[in-house]
């Protein structure tokens, strides 16, 4: 899946053997190659809420927030938040 984040598209990739979830890492962005990885063995809400956690990382970096989008507390607030606003479906 392919999403536009500030105007730059980023490739959606569910990893099985390549990603590793733990506890408190569901998901990944890579910033220079604009992929967002997703682990795939989580339900599709929480698949819903990793890519939009991981959607606000991006937004915030391209805003230039850096520091903000290195907050984890902060970004799995608002991204938890907004995901409930608007029930993201692919």
């Amino acid at each position: 899946m392919k999403i536009n984040i500030c105007g730059i598209p980023h490739e959606v990739i569910e990893c099985e053997d390549s990603f590793v979830a733990t506890a408190i890492h569901f998901g990944e962005i890579d910033y220079k190659k604009c992929v967002i990885k997703i682990a795939s063995d989580m339900s599709k809400e929480q698949k819903e809420e990793t890519l939009c956690h991981e959607i606000l990382h991006g937004i915030l970096v391209h805003l230039g927030y850096d520091e903000q989008s290195q907050d984890e507390q902060f970004v799995q607030a608002l991204g938890n938040a907004i995901n409930q606003t608007f029930m993201i479906r692919r």
